[in-house]
C-alpha cells in the first residue's frame, strides 16, 4: 500500500535518492529541509529545523515512516528523542536511520553509537543502516573531487580497505524498509561487492577518467586541522576523523550481502560507480 514518507535531508546525497525511489514507487514524500522548495509531484517541501522543535509535529503530520539522519550537534540524541516522541504521538510507524559503519565501530566515544542506543529502544520502531563509505564521495566530496581533478586525492586512511557503497543502493535498502514490514528493530550492515584500498579506489578512477590519479595518505591530525582552518565545524571534522581512523584499522573492510538480501540484487561496484561518473573528472 501507499506509504507516507518524511525524508529529513531531501536534497542530501541518500536522501535525493530515496526521494526519487519513492516516488516512482508510488508513495506520497514529505521532503524535510531549512528551505523548502515548490511541490513536484507526489513530493511536498515540508519546512524543517532540527534547532527548531517547533518545526517537528507540523511536519510529521500524517506520516507513516520517516527517513532521518544526524543532526550536527556534539550530542544529538536529544534532538533524535523529542523528534521520535512527536512522531509517535503523530503516530508514526517505523523510521530508517542512516549510521555509519566506519565511525560506529569506534564505539562508545561517538554520538553516532550514542543516537543507535537509544534507538534501539526508542518510541518509534527503528531500522538502523550503517553503510560503509559512499562511492559518491568521489564525485561530490569538494575536496576528493579537486584532489582527482589534480591527480592526487589525499585522505588518511592509510593501507586499510573499505568496501564502498553506492548510494543508490542505500536508497533501496532504505525504500523496502519504510515501506515494508519486518524490518524494525534490526541493524544492516551496507557495503559494496568489493574491498577496496584508496589505493585502488584511485587507480579504478584513473581508468575511469583518463588519467593519472594516485593516493596520499595524508596525516590524520593534519586532515583534521586542515578541516577545521576550512571552516567545518567540530563535531563534523569529528565525524571525518573518526571515519578514517576506522578505514585505518580495517574496522570495515569486509563485505557484507545486505543490499542482495534485502533488494533482491546485487550492489553496484565501485567500477561501475566509476564509469557512470567518469564525465565528473573529466
Amino acid at each position: 500500500m501507499p506509504t507516507t514518507v518524511l525524508v529529513l535531508g531531501g536534497a542530501g546525497r541518500t536522501g535525493r535518492c530515496v526521494v526519487s525511489l519513492l516516488a516512482k514507487q508510488g508513495h506520497t514524500i514529505r521532503a524535510a529541509s531549512r528551505t523548502p522548495g515548490s511541490p513536484e509531484g507526489a513530493v511536498t517541501p515540508v519546512h524543517f529545523d532540527w534547532n527548531d522543535p517547533a518545526t517537528y509535529p507540523p511536519a510529521l503530520e500524517g506520516v507513516d515512516a520517516i527517513y532521518q539522519w544526524l543532526p550536527t550537534t556534539p550530542d544529538p540524541t536529544a534532538e533524535v528523542a523529542a523528534l521520535l516522541n512527536d512522531a509517535k504521538t503523530a503516530g508514526v510507524r517505523r523510521v530508517v536511520h542512516l549510521s555509519n559503519r566506519p565511525a560506529h565501530l569506534s564505539g562508545e566515544k561517538f554520538p553516532m553509537y550514542w543516537v543507535e542506543r537509544f534507538l534501539e529502544t526508542g518510541p518509534v520502531p527503528a531500522t538502523i543502516l550503517r553503510p560503509n563509505v559512499f562511492a559518491e564521495n568521489f564525485s561530490e566530496h569538494p575536496a576528493i573531487l579537486q584532489g582527482i581533478r589534480t591527480g592526487v586525492v589525499a585522505v588518511p586512511a592509510g593501507d586499510g580497505r573499505v568496501a564502498p557503497i553506492s548510494v543508490e543502493d542505500i536508497a533501496a535498502v532504505a525504500a523496502v524498509a519504510l515501506t515494508q514490514d519486518g524490518h524494525q528493530h534490526k541493524t544492516y550492515s551496507l557495503t559494496g561487492p568489493d574491498s577496496l584500498s584508496f589505493s585502488d579506489m584511485a587507480a579504478i578512477v584513473g581508468d575511469a577518467a583518463g588519467k593519472p590519479v594516485q593516493y596520499q595518505a595524508m596525516d590524520p591530525a593534519e586532515f583534521r586541522e586542515a578541516m577545521l582552518c576550512g571552516g567545518t565545524p567540530g563535531q563534523v571534522a569529528d565525524f571525518y576523523a573518526t571515519m578514517y581512523e576506522g578505514i585505518r584499522n580495517n574496522w570495515a573492510a569486509d563485505v557484507t550481502g545486505e543490499v542482495q538480501r534485502i533488494t533482491g540484487r546485487p550492489p553496484v561496484s565501485f567500477a561501475d560507480y566509476a564509469r557512470a561518473a567518469a564525465a565528473r573528472w573529466r
